[in-house]
C-alpha cells in the first residue's frame, strides 16, 4: 500500500484539493496514507491547520522540499512511497492499484512507477501507447515529476530521494537510476494531473534562493559518479535478496 509524501507551504486549498482527490479515486482509503511537511513560519498555517485533519501533517522548521520528502518517507507507514507535489491532482479512478501491480512484478520490489501527468514533457505524450505499465528504455523519458518506488529502495540505497539536491532533479535522477536497470514503468493510463503553479512560494524558490541553478550545478557534478554507484547498490540488492 502506498504513503503520499508532500512538502507544502503557502498553499492550504492545494495542498486540501490534492489530498480530497486521492480519497475520491483511490479504490479504498485503507491503501494510502497522506503526509504533508508543512513549516512553522509559513503564513498561511492556520489555513492548513483549519482545512486540513491533523493526522495529515507534520510542522517543523522551513527547509528543503528533497530533505522533507526524505523525512516523510522515514516515517511512513505503507511500503510504497509516493513522491507528490501539491499542486498535483488524482484523476484515475483506482491508481492506486495501477500502481501496486508494477510492484507485484518483482519479488525485491526494486522498480519504479511513474504516472502520467498530463503535460507530455520529454516524450511521454509520444508513449501513450494502449501498453501499462510501458517500461520505458534508457533513451527514453518522459517528465513524470511524481513517482513511486518501495521502501526496500530506500533500504539499498539509504534515502528515498538523493540528498543532495534541494528541490530539483530528484525525479530524473530516480528516473534514470530505474532506467538502468530496466525497471523504469510509465503508468500510460494513470493520469495524476501536475500543473505548476508559479506563485510567490514557487517565485522565492526559484529566484531569491537560486535554487534551480544550484540544483543544475550540482546535477552536472554528480551524475555519473554517483548515479552509477545507486545503480549499482540496488543490483547487489536485487541480487541478494531472499524472499
Amino acid at each position: 500500500m502506498i504513503s503520499i509524501c508532500c512538502p507544502s507551504r503557502g498553499r492550504p486549498m492545494l495542498a486540501k484539493r490534492m489530498i480530497d482527490t486521492a480519497y475520491k479515486t483511490v479504490s479504498q482509503p485503507k491503501n494510502i496514507e497522506i503526509l504533508l511537511y508543512l513549516n512553522e513560519d509559513d503564513p498561511t498555517l492556520n489555513d492548513y491547520k483549519k482545512y486540513i485533519d491533523k493526522r495529515h501533517y507534520t510542522i517543523g522548521p522551513n527547509q528543503s522540499t528533497c530533505y522533507s520528502w526524505n523525512q516523510l518517507a522515514e516515517t511512513a507507514k505503507h511500503d510504497i512511497l509516493f513522491l507528490a507535489g501539491d499542486d498535483i491532482q488524482f484523476m484515475t479512478k483506482n491508481w492506486d492499484l495501477n500502481i501496486i501491480k508494477v510492484f507485484e512484478k518483482f519479488p525485491d520490489k526494486i522498480c519504479m512507477a511513474a504516472p502520467f501527468d498530463g503535460n507530455g514533457k520529454g516524450n511521454g505524450t509520444a508513449l501513450l501507447t494502449n501498453e501499462e505499465p510501458y517500461q520505458l528504455k534508457e533513451n527514453e523519458r518522459v517528465g513524470s515529476p511524481h513517482f513511486a518506488v518501495h521502501r526496500n529502495w530506500m533500504k539499498a540505497l539509504g534515502y528515498f530521494v538523493p540528498p543532495f539536491f534541494w528541490h530539483w532533479y530528484v525525479d530524473t535522477y530516480n528516473q534514470t537510476v530505474a532506467k538502468k536497470l530496466g525497471r523504469c514503468f510509465y503508468l500510460t493510463k494513470t493520469l495524476i494531473q501536475a500543473k505548476k503553479v508559479f506563485d510567490d512560494t514557487a517565485i522565492l524558490v526559484r529566484k531569491n534562493l537560486n535554487i534551480n541553478v544550484r540544483d543544475d550545478y550540482v546535477w552536472n557534478k554528480i551524475k555519473d559518479r554517483h548515479l552509477d554507484a545507486d545503480v549499482k547498490k540496488l543490483k547487489e540488492f536485487i541480487d541478494n535478496y531472499k524472499n
